[in-house]
């Protein structure tokens, strides 16, 4: 057994907190995805030593990421496609 320090930005452990939120939905489908639960789970339990607040730069950086996936600072359902999250007004002119 081994002991792991890596560092997380402030914006990765909300959306970490977000995922445990739903935690009575996790159906993992192998152990692959028991284990990413697990590293998941230590990371929002174990206690975090405080390295200052998140370059702005950074933070965006790592909001952006999510961004297609969010609202209302929620992680919506993945299974949405480009297509459906781009304006009404460009989907209509695909169409036309």
């Amino acid at each position: 057994m081994k002991t792991v320090t890596i560092t997380v930005g402030d914006y990765d452990l909300e959306i970490i907190e977000q995922i445990f939120e739903k935690e009575s939905t996790f159906a993992p489908q192998d152990p692959r995805d028991e284990l990413m639960i697990e590293v998941m789970r230590q990371i929002k339990d174990n206690p975090k030593v405080d390295l200052g607040a998140d370059e702005t730069a950074e933070y965006e950086k790592a909001k952006s990421r999510f961004a297609s996936k969010l609202v209302d600072a929620r992680l919506t359902d993945a299974t949405q496609t480009l297509k459906e999250e781009s304006p009404k007004c460009c989907r209509e002119a695909e169409t036309a």
